[in-house]
Formats: C-alpha cells, structure tokens, sequence
C-alpha cells in the first residue's frame, strides 16, 4: 500500500521584481505581477542544480509589462513550447534558446512548467493566447 500525505501544499512565491534563481528554488511556483514594471527572473546555472529542478510560472497580475524567464547569460539551455487555447500554431524551441517572455498583453492563469534534466530545461506552457508567452 503506497504512503497517503495529508496536508500537503505548493511552495508559492509572488514575484514582483527581478529574482535570480537557485537550486533551492526547485519544486516552487511563482506567481508574476506585471504591474512593478517589466523585469527577468534568471534560471540557475545548469552546473549549480540537481537533475530534476522543476519550477512552474504563472500570471497573477496582468499588466502592461513583459516578464522574462531567462538562461544565466553563460548558457543557452531552454528548449520545448508553448500552445494556446486560441488554436494558434505553438511557439516551440527544438534547439536551446535564451528565454521564455510573458509579453504585454498575457492574461491571468497563463504558465509554464520548467524541469531540468541536467543537460536542458524544458518547458511546457499553456496560455490563453499563444502569442503571450514565447520561447526564443
């Protein structure tokens, strides 16, 4: 018979401003607020986490203002996509790319889900308008 957690909750943090992210960040989800301006939340070096760092990102606040998900400038590790509920053709990255952006115009519930195996982080997202978050 398999063990039964009672109680259990996500590790929530709301993200106003710029935020660099470490190893013990894994297994968190974090809430953007758009409306303190546009900036960028960078994803731990690939050499400083451990296989299976998994994050989840998701707009709470909308506003004017473009939130990034960005590769520590030393690597280009962010490959997967994003689909839409309009039916618009998927943003997708098959090769490693720089960054994941919330632009202007995303609206409340769009996310995306980063798990790392160690070599690349790959992305998964889901948003009401594809055009909101795009992976380049």
């Amino acid at each position: 018979m398999g063990r039964v957690f009672f109680d259990t909750k996500k590790n929530i943090v709301d993200v106003t401003a710029a935020k660099v992210l470490t190893n013990s960040d894994s297994g968190t989800t974090f809430i953007i607020d758009q409306t303190s301006g546009a900036y960028e939340i960078t994803l731990p070096l690939m050499s400083t986490i451990d296989r299976g760092w998994n994050a989840e990102f998701i707009i709470g606040t909308v506003a004017s203002n473009a939130v990034t998900i960005a590769n520590n400038t030393a690597e280009d590790t962010i490959v997967g996509g994003v689909a839409g509920a309009d039916g618009g053709a998927a943003t997708h990255a098959e090769t490693a790319v720089d960054e994941i952006v919330f632009i202007s115009g995303a609206v409340l519930g769009d996310r995306v889900t980063i798990v790392s195996n160690g070599v690349n982080y790959f992305v998964s997202g889901y948003a009401a308008d594809v055009a909101h978050i795009t992976v380049s």
